[in-house]
């Protein structure tokens, strides 16, 4: 859908078709905020045409509204709204329809865009828009065929205090096709909603009509103020549909009310203004037309009650009741209606109880004839009670399809209804005694059971007092059933929640469901309580002498975990390493492992440099915890291990490093070597090669094998120069050639 951005007058030349004929019923402009962070606003035209005696050639394919500033009556946007709906308004009984009463509701609309830095004028702006002509035949206006219509739309400023305003206009309800009935009573529903809550307003006012004539039916709408019809003599808005009761208009529904005594097409408009705050910022009018007909005389049809069994119908100011005592809860309703050949619905008012006490049964039927009746039964539930001082209040309406609208008849009832007597639940258990003390290591169950002697729907929950049963081990399902109902409970007790004789006390609570909130209840008690058994200590030791050993780096430390426990209970061993992990250092227990009575578990280690690095100075404890199953406060006992990890030394004796070798080839000392002198790899330091020099510092050999071999083949005797490098050191000494 195409957007306009708003700031300037547009001007458009108008192509229109001039003709003369009579066809606007009524109708109201409309705007809708669509999208209130880009100030995207829908702004609609709702037309109401005559189907009967409108020209279908004056149905516009597009029509043009004009946005005024309020303050000062200068026009700031033309908006080309385009026809997107056309329907046929219905009757309320689609079976009154009249062969000169047809209205078809046409549609038009467009997006738009209210710029922010242009639509802030305080005072607001308006939207008009102006057609001619009306129907000829209305009655209370001068000259309707010449009259001509002008739809009018007052909306705020876009943007308040710099911030966004946000507001849709009032929207009116799509109104029934209906026609009234001289003489007799008619509303009609005429009221707007309006989705941001703001407070509606409504009165008659005097219709607009504009600029528009017979010459020039459609012009661009020109700004306020616009002349009004002319009332025929004798009418004003005090009386614009005459009669006993002339139009009215309620000031908060906006519902029309009025009874006519001269038939014919009534022309009106209804103001409706939006207050926010109890400040006006908006108005809507609508304009439309009545007609009133002279109807068949008919009688409305009557609804008569009475109790079972009884010849005499219910008068109203009597009080009805309705025995605890009678078989069934139902009271007999007739219904005739001296038309005949009707169809009959009947509906419950209720005025001081729930709509759900009571059924009615059938709801509808037909009438065959004036001797015809059709007969219902109002039905109560086994809930509806009442007292002499509170009796039951409500309306039977009866209603037959009569036309324009159904006629009615209203039976007001007062009513005493006797509660039926209810004996209330039981709850109890097979838990003998009502008592228990659990042993530790024990769980403890029993049934809890419910029963309604009425059958009726019973609910079963339990409660603890002054603690939440999950938290101690508790476990119930709270349920629903019907007549009876049974559920377990269960106790396994945590030991680290439980306290040594204290009371636990459980109330089971069974309530009658038969009606909301006024259920009878029966409560029973369960008193439990918990006791330990005597335990011994368990012991923890292990096989590795003194519980402390030192080694160096690559050494292995093997020993066994060795767990007791006197009276035979499953213990469970864990290890824990004070400021580093078992796992990350490299040693192998299955902490957690399990056993009834004894258990033995070994411990392996191998530490290596990066153990060296999770603790510096070499002194790792490991923390040996054994624990039984039980509650007791003695349950587990613990040991520590101490293991002390150095390096390994990092020495050279160089006294024994060999400083000749002899290449002479009598398979004695022939090659230079140093492996079995070189001190070995450590956590600080590590071999990396070794260099030969001659006496002039030209290289002549060189390895990154600790396990070289140099022959001095092609080099001359004499004295040569080495260094071994390590990654942090290096050792130089010089060995000699001979041959």
């Amino acid at each position: 859908m195409k957007k306009y951005l708003l700031l300037t007058i547009v001007c458009i030349l108008v192509s229109v078709h001039y003709s003369k004929a009579t066809h606007i019923v009524g109708g109201e402009l409309e705007m809708q905020s669509v999208d209130s962070l880009r100030y995207i606003y829908r702004l609609a035209l709702n037309l109401y045409f005559d189907v009967i005696n409108g020209d279908a050639g004056a149905e516009d394919d597009v029509v043009y509204a004009v946005i005024y500033n309020k303050r000062t009556d200068q026009a700031v946007a033309t908006v080309t709204l385009y026809k997107t709906q056309r329907i046929l308004i219905p009757y309320t009984n689609p079976s009154c329809s009249q062969n000169n009463l047809s209205t078809r509701l046409i549609r038009y609309e467009q997006d738009i865009i209210l710029s922010p830095d242009f639509f802030t004028e305080t005072t607001g702006y308006y939207v008009v828009w102006e057609r001619c002509c009306r129907n000829r035949t209305i009655v209370n206006i001068r000259n309707p065929e010449a009259a001509g219509n002008s739809f009018y739309l007052e909306f705020p400023p876009v943007r308040v205090n710099q911030k966004p305003f946000i507001n849709s206009s009032p929207v009116f309800s799509i109104p029934k096709g209906d026609y009234a009935c001289v003489n007799k009573p008619f509303t009609f529903e005429f009221g707007a909603t309006d989705v941001n809550g703001d407070e509606l307003r409504y009165s008659l006012v005097t219709p607009y009509t504009g600029y528009s004539t017979q010459q020039n039916p459609s012009p661009l709408a020109s700004s306020a103020p616009y002349p009004t019809v002319q009332w025929i003599a004798g009418v004003s808005l005090n009386n614009v549909i005459p009669g006993p009761k002339p139009l009215r208009v309620d000031p908060k529904t906006g519902v029309l009310s009025f009874t006519a005594n001269k038939v014919g097409l009534y022309v009106f408009s209804v103001l409706c203004e939006e207050y926010r705050n109890n400040v006006k910022i908006g108005e809507v009018r609508r304009d439309f037309q009545l007609l009133v007909v002279d109807c068949p005389t008919t009688i409305p049809p009557v609804a008569q009650l009475k109790e079972k069994g009884k010849s005499s119908f219910y008068k109203e100011g009597e009080i009805m009741i309705l025995k605890a005592s009678q078989d069934d809860r139902c009271l007999d309703l007739l219904l005739s209606d001296a038309n005949g050949g009707t169809n009959l619905k009947v509906k419950i008012n209720p005025i001081n109880f729930s709509p759900d006490m009571v059924s009615i049964s059938p709801a509808s039927g037909t009438i065959q004839n004036a001797q015809d009746t059709l007969r219902s039964k109002l039905c109560w539930s086994e809930c509806a009670a009442s007292d002499a001082k509170n009796p039951y209040e409500f309306d039977v309406i009866v209603e037959d399809d009569g036309c324009p609208r159904p006629e009615a008849d209203t039976l007001h009832v007062k009513l005493i209804i006797e509660p039926l007597p209810n004996q209330g639940p039981e709850v109890k258990t097979n838990l003998p005694g009502n008592m228990a003390l659990v042993m530790e290591g024990e769980n403890l169950t029993f049934n809890v059971t419910g029963i309604d002697s009425d059958e009726d729907n019973i609910y079963l929950e339990a409660i603890g007092r002054g603690f939440s049963l999950s938290d101690l081990g508790m476990s119930f399902s709270n349920g629903t059933g019907k007549a009876s109902l049974t559920l377990p409970f269960t106790w396994n007790p945590p030991c680290d929640k439980v306290q040594e004789g204290k009371e636990y006390i459980v109330d089971f609570i069974v309530t009658d469901k038969r009606c909301p909130n006024t259920g009878k209840k029966d409560t029973v008690s369960v008193r439990l309580q918990f006791q330990r058994l005597p335990n011994q200590k368990p012991e923890v030791s292990t096989t590795l002498p003194g519980n402390t050993i030192s080694v160096k780096v690559g050494d292995s430390i093997q020993f066994d975990v060795l767990g007791t426990d006197p009276d035979n209970d499953p213990i469970v061993v864990k290890a824990v390493g004070r400021g580093f992990s078992l796992e990350e250092a490299g040693m192998q227990f299955r902490s957690g492992a399990t056993g009834i009575g004894t258990l033995k578990e070994p411990f392996l280690w191998i530490p290596d440099c990066h153990a060296l690095q999770l603790v510096p100075d070499g002194k790792f404890i490991v923390d040996f915890l054994l624990e039984d199953n039980t509650c007791s406060p003695n349950n587990a006992d613990t040991i520590s291990v101490e293991m002390n990890v150095k390096d390994i030394e990092f020495t050279i004796s160089r006294d024994s490093v060999p400083n000749v070798f002899t290449p002479n080839g009598d398979s004695y000392n022939e090659t230079f070597q140093l492996y079995e002198y070189l001190p070995p790899d450590n956590c600080k330091d590590q071999f990396v090669k070794i260099e030969v020099y001659n006496r002039w510092g030209k290289l002549a050999f060189e390895s990154t094998t600790r396990e070289f071999s140099w022959t001095g083949f092609g080099f001359p005797t004499g004295v040569y120069y080495y260094m071994v490098k390590y990654r942090n050191s290096y050792y130089k000494g010089t060995v000699s050639l001979l041959r």
